[in-house]
């Protein structure tokens, strides 16, 4: 496989407690509109070591510049974060759990204005846009593993007010992002996968949920059952699959689940080739990186829950081959690990670059124990 990658560091003053970043909550989106994607990094707070919660966003301007501005504070996220124009105005805003930031149209030059959709809905690891009522407008759902649980929102015609919430189950800690929702069962309209559990939307108004836990995935770690997912076609045969890695735990797997009716009732699961034990993989995507018309998958380690002994996270991605058989490939050995990953095209060339950043560092690390938020640029020759 022929694809290549050039490693620009795009920031190392993040600030740090004794190696605790608690960075999450990353977005890819061109929060300008000047045609480059920029990407969003926010800290979770934490108020036992007196942190507050601060939200950034790097603006683009070439490879090696990358211009760090301060988008709000008090996100109350955990990790979760998305990209949606919020309020029709053409410009995308971010949402968090239970705040969304409005894009002030010259962010560049003011912070986003801070507003409240849920006083209770602090917390959440997940967060997805997607039209779950079949209304024709993006919803929120948001996945908790506390009292909110697996939770989705409406959006009032005033975004400004309070948002309609709608509880539809138990959550675990994390599972639906970054691409968990779509349609399982094949009858037009989305559900949601939530680990070894599918939820089917029995009306298709998310009025009604049924709960199928028979996807053979998801091990409970230090933070409980926690995975990463896609549903995407991955092998190109009109079908859509599962995508799935484990989280926040070590040794863990990425897999390709077959929908083998195409309803949802029973999963074929292949697992990926590994050459070494993995740690901890809170990344996933899913993109055509060297633009042959077929999809890659690319995930990272952490830089935390490594196996013993191990101090160089890696970055990892399979090349598709054909009939169901996958390569692994070292994308990135340098000492720095990775979590939450945005890929897009970044620089507008054409071809998908890779965003990323710890959740928490090595003393240990590549960059001499810095924080550090991290750009792969694609520079695949073109077929």
């Amino acid at each position: 496989m022929d694809i290549r990658f050039q490693h620009h560091v795009i920031d190392t003053d993040l600030p740090i407690d004794d190696g605790i970043g608690d960075y999450g909550q990353t977005v890819l989106v061109d929060l300008d509109r000047d045609g480059h994607l920029d990407f969003v990094v926010g800290r979770k707070a934490n108020h036992n070591r007196g942190i507050a919660s601060i939200v950034y966003w790097y603006q683009y301007q070439s490879p090696e510049r990358w211009v760090k501005h301060i988008l709000g504070y008090d996100s109350w996220s955990d990790v979760g974060a998305c990209a949606l124009d919020v309020d029709g105005d053409g410009w995308p805003d971010v949402v968090c759990s239970g705040v969304w930031y409005r894009n002030p149209q010259r962010p560049h030059m003011q912070e986003f204005t801070r507003h409240v959709f849920d006083p209770d809905g602090a917390g959440a690891h997940d967060i997805v846009a997607a039209d779950i009522d079949g209304d024709g407008k993006p919803e929120i759902v948001t996945l908790h593993d506390g009292k909110n649980g697996l939770t989705w929102y409406k959006i009032p015609s005033d975004p400004t007010q309070l948002w309609e919430k709608h509880y539809i189950a138990p959550g675990i800690h994390g599972a639906i992002a970054p691409g968990g929702i779509a349609d399982i069962d094949g009858d037009g309209d989305l559900d949601i996968v939530c680990a070894n559990t599918w939820y089917e939307n029995k009306n298709g108004d998310a009025s009604e949920w049924v709960a199928h836990h028979n996807i053979p995935f998801g091990r409970v770690g230090p933070y409980g059952m926690c995975v990463r997912c896609i549903v995407v076609d991955i092998d190109g045969d009109g079908k859509d699959e599962l995508v799935m890695c484990d989280t926040d735990i070590v040794d863990c797997k990425v897999a390709v689940f077959k929908n083998l009716d195409g309803k949802g009732n029973a999963w074929e699961r292949h697992d990926l080739p590994q050459s070494f034990t993995y740690g901890s993989l809170h990344s996933l995507a899913v993109a055509d990186f060297n633009g042959d018309g077929r999809l890659e998958i690319l995930v990272n380690e952490q830089e935390e829950l490594l196996p013993p002994d191990r101090e160089n996270p890696r970055w990892v991605l399979w090349e598709y081959l054909g009939a169901g058989q996958y390569r692994e490939h070292i994308l990135l050995d340098t000492r720095l690990g990775g979590h939450e990953c945005q890929v897009g095209d970044v620089d507008g060339d054409g071809r998908i670059d890779i965003c990323s950043k710890p959740w928490g560092v090595l003393p240990s690390n590549g960059l001499g124990g810095r924080m550090h938020v991290d750009f792969l640029r694609n520079v695949t020759p073109p077929k």
